[in-house]
């Protein structure tokens, strides 16, 4: 196990595609992983890389709607690269070249290359202009990243292959149907990475492989040109992968690596990660290995997935300041097999949690420094989470639905009575959820930038608000008009 855990890498992968943090936050993020044992980024830019000349409207706008990751400039994205190597972590860029095409496809110049015309997400590989693009991208990425050793190509969750007419001709005709689709692009993809830059390693996810047949991955020869990363984020007592998986893999590629998640896998809006899910899946990982190590020839290491949305349209799930307790946790476990109750204490206590810290967490909260960067974030997302689930239960409780629901607000319907008990939780709550929103101001303006920070307000905090202030209103009016009987007649039948 030591060999597994201590001799190989340990990626933290960096999703920029949500919530892109300013380079100040990695200033203090980059030392930080590296000490819990950290050795390198797997970094995917998606719409925040700086890209010129012909990709240039990637980063840009598109149909009159900001992109959901304004682009880095050059200067900053400089910068990123050059904390990463401060802190000796190897930075492996992630570009996509198949499929989640959002970022590119959404864009009027680039639509056409679409398998399905109404769908962004997957590129068509039978057009002819497909592979220019890819290879585009690639030149440009490949030329930013110095002393690269690894480029990881995504290609995963192709959702609508061989739906257009000229690739369902070529399923129809082929040997091997939808996967040599699939096997064709990414084996050109391939070959041009390896003819132009013949020393640089190529990642993969491995979803699109696993039910292929052996034999078709041979005939191929997948083996020779890419390295899968094996993905799987459930917990373990949930976890499927097994022995016909490896003894399949074992056949076909030299190398493997494998993938977990610490943030971004249990529910595309979860707020605070559940730890106790991440750290399950990392043991089930080890078990894995434990299990079919010996079926892989060389392991080249881990990536810790931390996803910040479920696909470029989606909305944000955890921000990475929130998820660093279960990176850390996460990290911890890999390193030594299981988290126990002493080793979690210790660890919470480390990053700076306090005694009884759910059971005080309103009065304690503002005098709370955490030991991680974005700590204060972390506490005022925490916070939300608390008073999300207060206003979820009063808006759906039994005197809500009983005595204030919006007939009876149509109708002044109401009972003052029952006005005077809701609108007192009512007013507390709003002013709580506006202390909130305030506490978390400061701090997200110095590790996010503005696009971001409308869109955590516009999604989570501004929908309860206004929903407050309209409950608030309509208790006042109620109350100021008597609550008298007046409009529609009760029927009585």
């Amino acid at each position: 196990m030591d060999t597994v855990t201590l001799a190989s890498h340990r990626l933290i992968h960096i999703d920029l595609k949500g919530a892109p943090p300013r380079p100040s936050f990695f200033e203090k993020f980059f030392p930080f992983i590296k000490s819990y044992g950290a050795t390198g980024i797997l970094l995917e830019w998606e719409d925040t890389f700086p890209y010129t000349k012909e990709l240039l409207p990637i980063g840009g706008l598109s149909n009159s709607a900001q992109a959901t990751g304004a682009p880095y400039s050059i200067e900053e994205a400089k910068q990123i690269l050059d904390l990463a190597v401060d802190c000796d972590l190897m930075v492996i860029p992630l570009v996509q070249t198949f499929g989640h095409m959002e970022f590119v496809l959404k864009h009027d110049q680039w639509r056409n290359l679409r398998e399905v015309e109404n769908y962004p997400s997957s590129m068509c590989p039978s057009n002819s202009e497909t592979l220019g693009l890819v290879r585009s991208m690639i030149k440009q990425i490949v030329a930013f990243h110095s002393s690269l050793q690894y480029i990881h190509i995504g290609a995963d969750e192709i959702w609508h292959m061989g739906w257009c007419p000229t690739c369902a001709k070529r399923v129809q005709s082929s040997k091997y149907g939808r996967d040599s689709l699939y096997l064709d692009h990414v084996a050109e993809v391939a070959q041009f990475i390896k003819e132009n830059y013949p020393t640089l390693k190529i990642i993969i996810w491995d979803d699109m492989l696993r039910n292929m047949d052996l034999k078709t991955l041979q005939d191929y020869n997948i083996g020779y040109l890419v390295e899968p990363m094996v993905w799987h984020y459930n917990a373990l007592e949930d976890f499927k992968l097994g022995s016909p998986l490896w003894d399949k893999y074992s056949d076909v590629f030299r190398y493997i690596w494998c993938a977990s998640a610490f943030k971004g896998a249990t529910s595309s809006c979860q707020i605070i990660p559940i730890v106790k899910h991440h750290s399950s899946n990392h043991e089930a990982w080890l078990k894995q290995l434990e299990s079919y190590g010996n079926k892989i020839l060389n392991f080249r290491g881990i990536a810790l997935t931390g996803w910040s949305r479920y696909d470029h349209y989606a909305t944000l799930c955890e921000l990475l300041p929130c998820s660093i307790p279960s990176l850390c946790s996460c990290i911890k476990t890999w390193l030594s097999g299981s988290l126990n109750q002493e080793m979690q204490l210790s660890l919470s206590e480390n990053l700076g949690f306090p005694d009884g810290y759910q059971a005080d967490f309103l009065k304690k909260m503002p005098h709370i420094q955490l030991n991680f960067p974005g700590g204060n974030i972390y506490l005022g997302m925490d916070w939300f989470c608390s008073l999300r689930t207060r206003y979820r239960n009063i808006i759906n409780s039994d005197q809500m639905q009983t005595w204030f629901n919006q007939w009876q607000i149509s109708n002044n319907y109401t009972n003052p009575m029952q006005i005077d008990t809701i609108a007192p939780f009512i007013n507390e709550l709003l002013l709580e959820v506006l202390a909130n929103e305030n506490y978390l101001k400061a701090p997200l303006e110095n590790t996010f930038y503005p696009h971001t920070i409308e869109e955590i307000q516009g999604t989570l905090f501004a929908p309860i608000i206004q929903h407050l202030r309209q409950i608030k209103s309509d208790c006042e009016t109620q109350l100021a008009s008597g609550c008298r009987v007046r409009g529609k007649k009760r029927m009585i039948t």
